[in-house]
């Protein structure tokens, strides 16, 4: 059995036109022999497909994807087998973008996976079968914005007693499961001391390959327990910029078999606004390096606490305000001087740091260093 993975998929301005349309004759001719061959296809939807006049956005911390309903026609060109819809857009226009979505690909028998009733149900585990080899997919987000709650529909949210039992069930009734994980930090290529522990647990509950989508950039890779780990695999196709983290990404290519799966990366690069097979042999090639650099004992955490102390000031400059202003004017104004001077976006901001695995425990790691720093210089300034 042959499936293909792409990453996150967002057709945007650049290249809605072609996305109204058959992609299939657009594509890199390369592409399409690895993509059309495979057995199956799989890629993350990251956006809301519907006409954005009648759909009302949602309010949160960063943009409503949305992309026009016509979209459908390349997304159905690129004949998915199944799409993922448990990202942090899925419900950037409520409940009705939501359903629109859904049943756009229903209408076109395109199956999708990640979305539950409510934040208690179980994930519908998704199943392919080929040569008596029965392959199961699990699909899960981080909390942010557009999870299930207890009333919502939303993506399958990241409750870990919740999906290690579900992945644990799943795995009884499949030979191999595969777990795809929208989740960790946006632009970093390796995986945070918490989040590789999560995906250790999740392999350990019975998951055969882990991949991570969402940091919009490759990352690395690990073998743990002889299963395969990928820490970001970068975007589809989806246009946000014109650097590396962007224009590079792999697609993976799993070749299961009996006796166990072959995991190969394709470097893939932007191509006439959509995507192509890449000649250049650094992706992979930097790819390796990271992923040798993080079996180097305390890499993962020295790393990402450098990664800490350089994103502490773009959280801290959302709650900063000058003390000594805030103690006079919560004398004037009685405390409610700042909640006033807050407007809705730095509250969505504020709640987003909080909410999600990903930017919390950043600025929690920030924060201990800093703390860290200033408890050694007054220890050394002590000294005289």
């Amino acid at each position: 059995m042959l499936v293909v993975i792409g990453g996150d998929l967002v057709p945007t301005n650049n290249n809605i036109e072609l996305f109204e349309k058959n992609l299939e004759n657009e594509l890199d001719i390369n592409f399409k022999k690895e993509w059309y061959n495979a057995d199956y296809r799989i890629f993350n939807l990251e956006c809301v497909l519907g006409k954005k006049e009648k759909l009302k956005p949602i309010l949160k911390a960063g943009p409503n994807l949305i992309a026009d309903e016509n979209a459908i026609e390349g997304i159905k060109s690129l004949n998915p087998n199944l799409v993922l819809l448990s990202n942090n857009h899925i419900l950037d226009y409520g409940q009705e973008g939501l359903e629109n979505t859904m049943n756009l690909l229903s209408k076109n028998n395109i199956l999708c996976t990640g979305i539950i009733n409510n934040n208690h149900e179980k994930e519908k585990i998704v199943y392919f079968e080929k040569d008596k080899i029965k392959v199961g997919f699990y699909n899960l987000c981080e909390n942010e914005f557009t999870i299930a709650t207890s009333k919502n529909r939303g993506a399958n949210p990241f409750i870990n007693a919740k999906n290690y039992k579900e992945i644990y069930e799943a795995k009884k009734n499949c030979d191999y499961l595969i777990v795809i994980f929208h989740g960790g930090k946006e632009f970093y290529r390796y995986p945070s001391p918490n989040l590789q522990q999560i995906c250790h647990d999740i392999v350990d509950f019975g998951a055969d390959v882990v991949i991570l989508q969402h940091s919009h950039c490759i990352g690395c890779e690990e073998t743990y327990n002889s299963k395969k780990i990928v820490y970001g695999q970068g975007n589809f196709i989806f246009y946000g910029g014109n650097d590396e983290y962007w224009n590079s990404e792999l697609l993976i290519k799993l070749n299961i078999k009996e006796e166990n799966i072959d995991v190969e990366y394709i470097p893939l690069e932007k191509k006439n606004n959509l995507i192509g097979i890449s000649s250049r042999g650094d992706i992979l090639k930097q790819f390796y390096e990271r992923s040798e650099k993080i079996k180097q004992k305390g890499f993962i955490e020295d790393c990402y606490r450098e990664f800490a102390e350089k994103n502490l000031n773009s959280y801290l400059s959302i709650l900063n305000k000058n003390r000594f202003l805030k103690k006079v004017v919560n004398r004037i104004f009685k405390r409610k001087y700042f909640e006033k001077k807050y407007k809705m976006k730095d509250y969505l901001s504020i709640l987003n740091i909080i909410e999600c695995e990903a930017h919390r425990e950043l600025l929690i790691c920030g924060l201990k260093n800093k703390i860290n720093e200033l408890e050694s210089n007054k220890k050394q300034k002590n000294k005289y």
